[in-house]
This record gives structure tokens, sequence and C-alpha cells, in this order.
């Protein structure tokens, strides 16, 4: 705990020192896939100060990058292309100020490597698999951050977008020049003696979304089986809705479908550990009124 401390006090401290440069935006975040590798691009309007580092026993890793607007970047990107399930793009508070804090939602866990160009205007983040993600990491150079261990309690509070937390401040572990290993996995043990036999039980049906329906003053998220809970985020610039429901896959085969209703241009799906995400986007300034309801087969969303 102390050292997480001393971390995160030496990372604001940087923060501050950069923060009386201008104020950086993300351009753009952009998945880059060759084979079945997949590597992202991240860039900036000007050189980048960031950390990053894996959340421990979550597919997840992380990017921070200090006092730096995500704004221009769109907030969900789906991948779903080798290890890389999709990316979140969030605004984030550490010792009160901006950072942008980017999330990979890996299909398992994954070490993580970032490489910057020299202008650190361009990153490069590269996954490697978890078995080789025990290594010392490298020492790096001082405008790089090496990756630092966070709570298992997962303090980052990923599950929610910046836009609903930016009253809160959010504490990020990292370190600016200490070079911090991630911890090895324990070896695997071999079991010689036979296990009993134990009765195969079926696994429950699989809850998935099996289509999106526009009607005359409505939207329907069919499901195949009823939501027991969802979580509605709004967000702004630009106008769209993000719709959280635990527990859920998808079985069209798309990543979005067209809506062109209501001021609703489109639905974009995108797949996280535990839920999936639904994002309704708007073509006008603010999103439609609207109410959602559910009931046994999926959410309404109505527009009056």
């Amino acid at each position: 705990m102390k050292r997480m401390r001393s971390t995160l006090a030496t990372f604001a401290m940087f923060v501050c020192i950069c923060s009386n440069a201008a104020a950086a935006e993300l351009l753009d975040v952009k998945p880059v896939v060759a084979g079945d590798a997949v590597s992202v691009e991240i860039s900036a309007d000007i050189p980048m100060t960031y950390t990053y580092y894996n959340v421990p026993g979550q597919p997840r890793a992380v990017v921070d990058i200090a006092d730096a607007d995500p704004e221009k970047v769109e907030p969900l990107i789906v991948v779903n292309q080798g290890i890389v399930s999709s990316i979140s793009v969030d605004k984030a508070q550490i010792a009160g100020m901006v950072v942008s804090r980017i999330i990979f939602n890996l299909v398992s866990e994954s070490g993580i490597t970032v490489a910057a160009t020299p202008d650190r205007k361009i990153l490069t983040v590269t996954f490697a698999a978890a078995s080789k993600s025990a290594a010392a990491a490298k020492p790096v150079e001082a405008s790089q951050a090496t990756p630092a261990g966070v709570n298992a309690e997962d303090p980052l509070g990923l599950d929610e977008p910046a836009s609903v937390r930016t009253a809160e401040s959010i504490p990020a572990p990292g370190g600016i020049t200490a070079a911090a290993a991630i911890p090895a996995l324990p070896a695997a043990v071999i079991k010689t003696r036979l296990e009993p036999v134990v009765p195969a039980v079926s696994s429950p049906a699989t809850f998935y979304i099996k289509k999106i329906v526009t009607g005359d003053t409505y939207i329907d998220i069919q499901t195949s089986a009823a939501v027991g809970g969802y979580k509605v985020i709004k967000m702004t610039q630009p106008a769209r809705i993000a719709i959280d429901i635990p527990g859920a896959k998808s079985s069209l085969g798309t990543s979005s479908v067209s809506i062109n209703k209501f001021g609703v241009t489109r639905a974009r799906f995108g797949i996280n550990p535990g839920h999936i995400r639904i994002v309704l986007d708007s073509a006008k300034a603010d999103f439609p009124k609207h109410t959602i309801t559910h009931g046994k087969d999926g959410l309404r969303i109505n527009f009056n």
C-alpha cells in the first residue's frame, strides 16, 4: 500500500509539471491487425506522458495519458481481432488532473508493452501471451512509464465510463521511473493420482442479444431471456447513450446496426468482461428524450 501511494504521488508530481504545457488532445486510437497479431496506435497533438499496467486477475490492460483530453476519440472501439475484444476510452481524474484512460478488454490475460516514437506523439501498444508477461520489465527512458501493480479490489472503477464519474477522483496506480516487474504466475502442479468421476452438469442457456427492431415510436433490443438488470449511461460530444446488460452476448454477427430513426443513427455493440455494451449514437446535439422499459423479451427504448 505504501509503495502504491509513493508511485501515485510520483506520477501526480510528474503530471503537475507537465500540466504547465498546453493540454494535449488525443487524435486517434487505431487497432492495427497483422495476421493473428493486433497492436494499437495512440496518437496525440503534443508529446505524451503516460503509464501502463495490467489489472490483476482480469483480462484487462490500461494506458493512462497525463493531461490529455480524449473527447475526439470514440468511447467504445469494437475490435474482436486477436486477443483484443474492445477498447474503452474514458476521461479520469488523478490528483485533480485530467487523464485519458484507455482500457483494453482482452480475450484472456496478457502482458502489455508500450513503445513511443522519438517525439512521443505516437504510442504503439502490443500484447504478449500471459505466460511471457512474467519476465522482468526492462528499464525504459525517463519519458516513458513502466507497468505497476494495482489493488486486487480494482480501485480504477473500470466498469464506469468517465462521463458519469467526473465528480469523483479516481486513483490510478502507476510509476514514472520505478521499473516494476509483473508478478510471475505460480508453476502448474501436475497431479498423478486419479480423480473421481463427476457427472457432467449441463450449463444454463446462454443469454444473448437476438436482434434490434424499430417500431413507430420505439427501438427494441430483443434478448433470448428476460433482462434481469441493466445500466444506462448518457454521454455527450457526440450525443449518445450506452446500455450495459450483465451476462449477455451477441448473436447478431455484426458490430453495428443502422437505425436512422428518432434522431438515432446506429446501434454499436462491444463485448466486455461480464457484460455487453450497446451504444446508441445520435445525429443531434442532445440525445432525444426517451424512456426505457424492460420485459420478458428484452428492453424497449420509447421515444415521445
